[in-house]
């Protein structure tokens, strides 16, 4: 979520901006130069060397020499493991346990002086009681960026562990919705459900885009088409199966698929040549735009069991921006049952295809037919300019922060 985030502050001033984080990597967004760090390996080490004097986390160097890729991440692993809420409610111990807000981590903050708390909710507890705690403490407004469905999603176990841990995280999270003054959502039905249980003010800003549109040319089918995915196909996130059935497809129409993407493994064999795809390595955001932007259509896809359909409920890709502003016709493959796909449905932004059987005539027609794909890129760019442009967006929320400052 760090492009999102930084996307909104675009323009801001950097020096009115401070980011305390926990992942254990070099930050690179330019939109902001003051960088606290407090990694788990560091809390776990404090935790088991208890009369150790080395203190724990501190000031972090932004690398804004732009070598970093973000293409590059690793595979994300289902949050839906055995033993995961056991390790969840370990850690939420310990990061309590943890003595690291009493030396520099508070200098940190008192020294920025806040005027204001924006924290990104993920499935962390702690995470969500310490920004509760700074905005009482200073008495400063607490404002939540939704991204995620965490609070919303049902329960998937009667494990004892597992409840533990969603009765924690659950009475933190109503802590911190009691405590904020306003919410950003990244999306209508995030909004719209979250609207339903917590009386805050709130307002929906997409993710924006800096893409400059590129003019469309309509495939030459006589000589084939190209097409490109990027992102991750780990194998927990389900992707290459339906990946593979659109590939068919494709190749059927004389097409093939340029796949971008880091992630590995025996669960990727079938991405090749014969059905219909070119596998690639990782690349940087701005080299994948460029190769989006010479390609003739632009894919999105995710799985349809319903297992993945019920925990993307919600989701609402941070490439859909960028898919709408690159000038290329989308060809969305899943359920418009996910909030991501069902704004392209809705809209009419793009080739919506939910059925395996539907790919191939559906996909021909589209490849036949110039006049709606411009159509398409015509709509899309409409939406890209008035839902994601990184000035409109900024300025929403240095509104919304000014006026809950205000209050």
């Amino acid at each position: 979520m760090g492009s999102t985030l930084a996307s909104y502050f675009t323009g801001y001033d950097s020096d009115r901006l401070a980011q305390f984080y926990i992942k254990d990597m070099t930050p690179d967004m330019p939109v902001c130069k003051n960088y606290y760090r407090v990694t788990d390996r560091e809390v776990f080490k404090a935790a088991l060397f208890t009369f150790s004097c080395r203190p724990v986390g501190g000031r972090i160097e932004p690398d804004f020499s732009g070598k970093q890729s973000s293409a590059a991440k690793k595979d994300t692993k289902s949050g839906n493991s055995k033993n995961r809420a056991l390790r969840m409610i370990v850690r939420n111990t310990v990061w309590n346990l943890s003595r690291f807000t009493k030396k520099g981590f508070q200098k940190w903050v008192d020294e920025f002086s806040p005027d204001a708390v924006l924290v990104q909710p993920g499935d962390f507890g702690y995470i969500l009681k310490l920004a509760t705690k700074i905005s009482k403490k200073r008495r400063i407004p607490l404002i939540i960026h939704q991204s995620e469905s965490y609070y919303l999603k049902p329960y998937y176990s009667k494990r004892l562990s597992y409840l533990l841990y969603r009765l924690n995280f659950k009475r933190n999270f109503e802590k911190m919705m009691k405590r904020a003054s306003a919410c950003i959502y990244l999306c209508d039905a995030l909004q719209r459900d979250y609207g339903k249980i917590f009386d805050v003010p709130s307002v929906t800003i997409y993710k924006s885009t800096d893409i400059i549109p590129k003019a469309h040319e309509v495939a030459d089918t006589n000589n084939g088409f190209r097409c490109i995915y990027g992102g991750n196909l780990g194998e927990a996130v389900g992707r290459a199966e339906p990946l593979c059935e659109i590939g068919k497809a494709i190749k059927k129409c004389g097409g093939v698929i340029d796949v971008y993407t880091s992630s590995k493994g025996e669960h990727l064999r079938e991405l090749n040549d014969e059905n219909g795809i070119v596998l690639h390595g990782a690349v940087s955001s701005d080299e994948l735009i460029k190769k989006t932007q010479h390609s003739d259509f632009v894919l999105h896809i995710e799985n349809q069991s319903k297992e993945h359909i019920t925990d993307l409920e919600y989701a609402f890709s941070t490439k859909i921006a960028d898919m709408l502003a690159c000038g290329r016709p989308a060809i969305i493959y899943g359920s418009a049952e996910i909030a991501g796909i069902k704004y392209f449905a809705d809209n009419d932004l793009g080739l919506v295809i939910e059925k395996k059987e539907d790919l191939y005539p559906e996909i021909k027609n589209l490849v036949d037919d110039p006049e709606r794909q411009n159509e398409y890129v015509g709509r899309a760019i409409k939406f890209a300019k008035e839902n994601h442009d990184p000035k409109k967006n900024s300025e929403k929320t240095k509104k919304l922060i000014k006026k809950v400052c205000e209050k």
